[in-house]
């Protein structure tokens, strides 16, 4: 059995371009026009459909696509992208990792050594 056939599943270009139903209008055509400039040729996804991989003919990888962000190897990321030391660029969907309680939503301080909520005393029932 080959073991990179188990971990991608091949996909249209156009499969591709629909992968992220939250993708605007503007990604799509920014992602089309990135496929075009490296000349993208294969399409895969991972086993676990959080990424895509674009290669070109000979199999070589080009682009990787994220729900949020497109990377590319060092070298192929589009020159007038609006940071350079950054080798990709964000789509409109890109998760900040900065999560804003909504009001009135309580935050849960965990215990470092077992790992069970504090209670507001800051002292842990179960560890003391």
């Amino acid at each position: 059995m080959n073991t990179l056939s188990s971990t991608r599943r091949r996909m249209t270009r156009d499969e591709a371009l629909a992968w992220n139903t939250e993708w605007s209008p503007a990604d799509v055509t920014l992602l089309e026009e990135n496929f075009d400039r490296v000349g993208a040729h294969t399409f895969y996804r991972t086993q676990s459909n959080g990424s895509l991989t674009v290669q070109d003919k000979a199999g070589k990888s080009l682009m990787y696509i994220h729900p949020g962000y497109v990377s590319f190897p060092e070298g192929l990321a589009p020159e007038d992208r609006a940071k350079a030391e950054v080798h990709g660029f964000d789509l409109s969907t890109v998760q900040t990792g900065v999560k804003v309680p909504v009001k009135g939503e309580e935050q849960l301080t965990i215990c470092p050594d077992c790992f069970y909520a504090m209670p507001y005393t800051g002292v842990c029932d179960t560890c003391g």
